[in-house]
């Protein structure tokens, strides 16, 4: 009786003892394959040959992480590269007015300057200043919105007059222009309750959008519906896709690839910005070669 349990117990000290070495191989197979995907750029992913339930779960949970870590890592990289190509936006946008204003000034330095091409040098350089003030204008008008420091003072708004307030202030652009929009705007005011001046910058930024990329074309109407009111913009615009129009409210995003127009690419981003913090929404597509951009907003 006795060696039958000896016997016994040395089967199950076995067993045991071939559990505990199947587990440390398992683990140091873990180990081994974790610092392989720790030092090199690879998709692999933890597999074990010989299925024990514990080692199996922990082998899963940290496909997960792996999994997680990668894709983070993928993230962080566009970001980075995101960011960089903002930076360098930025840096253009800067340095174009800045180089051009220095240009000026060297040549007014010169003694050989008529008093004719001195007033022209000054008017030039007066506009390039103001076109350096609306680019800081507009960087920092999107810091605050994205950073959630924009106070709105809401109140009872009737959208009708804020855009055609708007559309007045534009009347000799788009003369310069050889446009004149259609425009439909109902005789009956139409209330929201908004920042009348929030407002205002979105028709703004949208006008100002079509003047500097436009094709021609351009309508604006204004339709209300059961809860909401629906003011739109088109305008002809023959080289955007459905693809690229519903990139245009992408901050920096221009389609004037060499960024000559002196725009910053955030006026359609401060545009998304504002009809958000309103609790509106923007509806951007292209149809039959026209760009259509509907901003949504609440009435009741």
């Amino acid at each position: 009786m006795l060696w039958l349990i000896i016997i016994i117990l040395i089967l199950v000290i076995g067993v045991l003892s071939a559990y505990i070495l199947l587990y440390k191989r398992e683990i140091k197979t873990i180990v081994k394959r974790l610092q392989f995907i720790r030092e090199n750029d690879t998709n692999k992913k933890i597999n074990l040959q010989i299925k024990v339930k514990e080692i199996n779960e922990l082998a899963i949970q940290l496909n997960h992480l792996i999994n997680y870590y990668r894709t983070e890592k993928i993230e962080i990289s566009k970001a980075e590269h995101k960011f960089k190509e903002e930076i360098t936006n930025i840096s253009h946008d800067l340095r174009t007015p800045l180089t051009s204003i220095s240009g000026y000034v060297q040549m007014l330095e010169s003694n050989n300057v008529s008093a004719e091409k001195r007033a022209e040098f000054y008017s030039t350089i007066k506009r390039r200043i103001e076109s350096l003030i609306n680019i800081m204008d507009e960087f920092f008008e999107f810091t605050r919105l994205e950073s959630g420091e924009y106070p709105l003072d809401l109140e009872k708004t009737n959208v009708n007059n804020a855009l055609s307030d708007v559309i007045s202030q534009f009347y000799y652009d788009f003369l310069s222009k050889g446009e004149e929009p259609s425009i439909q705007i109902p005789p009956e005011p139409i209330y929201i309750y908004a920042d009348k001046d929030a407002l205002m910058r979105i028709f703004q930024n949208l006008i100002k959008n079509y003047l500097n990329h436009g094709a021609g074309n351009i309508s604006i109407l204004v339709k209300e519906e059961e809860n909401n009111v629906c003011i739109s913009f088109k305008n002809y615009a023959p080289n955007i896709d459905n693809a690229e129009a519903e990139r245009l409210f992408q901050r920096f995003y221009t389609t004037d690839k060499s960024r000559t127009k002196g725009t910053t690419g955030l006026g359609l981003a401060i545009v998304k910005n504002l009809v958000n913090i309103m609790n509106g929404e923007i509806k951007t597509y292209v149809e039959d070669s026209f760009l259509i951009i509907n901003i949504i907003l609440i009435t009741k």
